[in-house]
Order: structure tokens, then C-alpha cells, then sequence
């Protein structure tokens, strides 16, 4: 569903950066929801009882409660909120890897945080493209 949204923003705006920026939010949403689609049922279940620790790494740290968008939020606060989000999940997704846990919830971990990885250099090209 949010793909949907985002699918049609980028197919009816006349901005380049806002059609680059929505495709790109339309595509995150499905790739994720693919890649957990393909664990195997019994990986699923077995790895949404495995006991991980979000700790961030000093005590007044916060990360996810950084993004924040304004009202009237422009296409380039979107793209910014967007990179600071990748860098939320980059930062747990190695918080997560640095624990003892299940060899297959640290395969699921490491490819979560290479396309996560991945998707934050798209999301720097754009932002360098400066179509906003």
C-alpha cells in the first residue's frame, strides 16, 4: 500500500527530484518486504523469537526520534529525513550484528544492512543532483 502511494506520486509530478525521490521510496518498501517474504517459514518464525538488544551507544543518544519532518515539508526534507533514516537502521543494524545471535538472524542482518547501505548511496545521489 505505501508503495502504491509513492509509485503514484512518482508517476504524476512534473519534478524531476520529486519523481526520483518517491520511485525510489516506492521501491525501498517493496525490495524489503521481498527480501523477508523469501526466509523460509520455519527461519521466520524461529528468527521472530530470537532476543536482540537495541542499546544505543551513550545514554542521551537518540536516532530514530531525530527525524523529523515539518509541515509543509519540502521534496529536499523528505530526501534528508530519508538519509537520516537509513542512518538509524544502519546504526542498529550493526548494534544488532555486534551481539551473540543465531547464525541466521546475522545472514538476515548482514543483507538488511548491505541493501540498507546500498539504498543510502541512491538516496546521496540524489540529494547530489540537487533537482530540489
Amino acid at each position: 500500500m505505501l508503495s502504491a502511494y509513492y509509485a503514484t506520486i512518482a508517476s504524476h509530478t512534473a519534478r524531476e527530484g520529486v519523481r526520483l525521490l518517491s520511485d525510489y521510496m516506492a521501491r525501498h518498501r517493496v525490495r524489503l518486504r521481498d527480501a523477508l517474504d523469501r526466509l523460509d517459514p520455519s527461519d521466520a518464525a524461529r528468527l521472530s523469537e530470537t532476543p536482540l538488544r537495541y542499546q544505543p551507544k551513550a545514554a542521551d543518544c537518540t536516532c530514530f526520534e531525530k527525524v523529523h519532518l515539518p509541515e509543509g515539508a519540502t521534496a529536499s526534507d523528505v530526501l534528508d529525513a530519508a538519509i537520516t533514516f537509513d542512518d538509524c537502521l544502519i546504526l542498529l543494524y550493526r548494534q544488532v550484528l555486534a551481539q551473540e545471535i543465531a547464525p541466521e538472524a546475522s545472514e538476515l542482518f548482514e543483507s538488511l544492512l548491505r541493501s540498507e547501505q546500498r539504498d543510502q548511496m541512491e538516496l546521496k545521489k540524489i540529494k547530489a543532483m540537487d533537482y530540489f
